[in-house]
């Protein structure tokens, strides 16, 4: 039930985004926008519920199933990028879109912070791992430990620690964030 439910989100999301474009139709656009959110909250409560998602294909070999507790970090993940894609389209449906963009390369706070958090999510769901990484030999095992888990997100937890620091330090203090280089920012947009 949840694929099919999914499926048909996405499917609306594509029509909107083609009836937009080859209709000129622009009002479709944020429709479309609204239930690709939708459709990644859709994946992301399913993730939750069965405490279970599978990313990746099996052809390519690509295939990670998160289970527990990394399957509902991914499911949370889904939602906050899904509530992202419905937000975004709320704010250019509502007021002009570019004057948005603009806001948020002056200010950019709450995007770095949302970024870092979602980029400290991806760190935590690194460090716990797949069911598939611990499969094979044990040298195998320990290389995929090393070099597949631990060495992303040691990256992944700094980048999304700095990402966080300077979103906070924006909002706080937004002069100081200025100081450290974001008037860069507010000159390529004025």
């Amino acid at each position: 039930m949840w694929s099919a439910v999914q499926i048909t989100i996405f499917v609306i999301g594509i029509l909107c985004a083609l009836g937009a474009d080859k209709l000129s139709m622009p009002v479709l656009v944020p429709i479309g926008l609204i239930f690709f959110g939708l459709g990644g909250m859709a994946v992301g409560w399913e993730a939750i519920f069965t405490r279970q998602i599978k990313l990746g294909s099996r052809r390519s070999g690509s295939l990670q199933t998160y289970s527990g507790f990394p399957a509902v970090l991914q499911g949370i993940q889904f939602n906050l990028i899904g509530l992202f894609l419905i937000g975004a389209a709320g704010l250019v449906s509502l007021k002009d879109g570019r004057g948005i963009v603009e806001y948020f390369a002056i200010r950019p706070g709450i995007p770095l912070s949302i970024f870092g958090l979602l980029t400290l999510l991806q760190s935590l769901i690194m460090f716990l791992g797949y069911r598939q990484i611990n499969t094979g030999q044990g040298w195998m095992v320990m290389l995929n430990l090393v070099f597949s888990r631990m060495l992303p997100g040691a990256i992944l937890l700094a980048l999304g620690l700095g990402l966080l620091a300077l979103g906070l330090v924006e909002i706080v203090a937004p002069a100081t964030f200025d100081q450290l280089g974001g008037e860069i920012l507010e000159t390529m947009y004025r």
